[in-house]
């Protein structure tokens, strides 16, 4: 058997345990459901939303970890949805702040340095 032979066989044993495995599934239902609920809101409001979410997760980040940067979005999120009169349910606001902290927490992550 060949190194790529090898190669293709286990990347083909990864994605056929991430399209069976009931996590991923739970994960991908969940972002189904919050996309559905968030494509309700204009995208202006929800623009707008996403910035002061993640302008709070930004100085939740300055004094804590990232489970304080999702309770802090959670809490900024719940605010901005009810001010502009959303109805989104408590599962998709969670799925919808960790997606934003861990963007925020790939982009500030600096890359490693190589010694030379």
């Amino acid at each position: 058997m060949s190194f790529f032979t090898t190669i293709e066989n286990d990347l083909s044993a990864v994605k056929k345990w991430f399209e069976g495995n009931p996590i991923v599934q739970t994960i991908e239902a969940d972002f189904h459901a919050a996309a559905a609920e968030l494509a309700k809101i204009t995208a202006a409001d929800l623009e707008n939303a996403v910035k002061v979410v993640g302008l709070r997760i930004l100085s939740a980040y300055a004094t804590g970890n990232a489970s304080a940067a999702i309770e802090a979005g959670i809490a900024v999120a719940i605010t901005e949805f009810k001010a502009i009169g959303a109805d989104i349910s408590a599962k998709s606001v969670r799925t919808l702040v960790t997606t934003i902290v861990n963007q925020v927490e790939a982009a500030t992550t600096p890359a490693p340095v190589v010694a030379p």
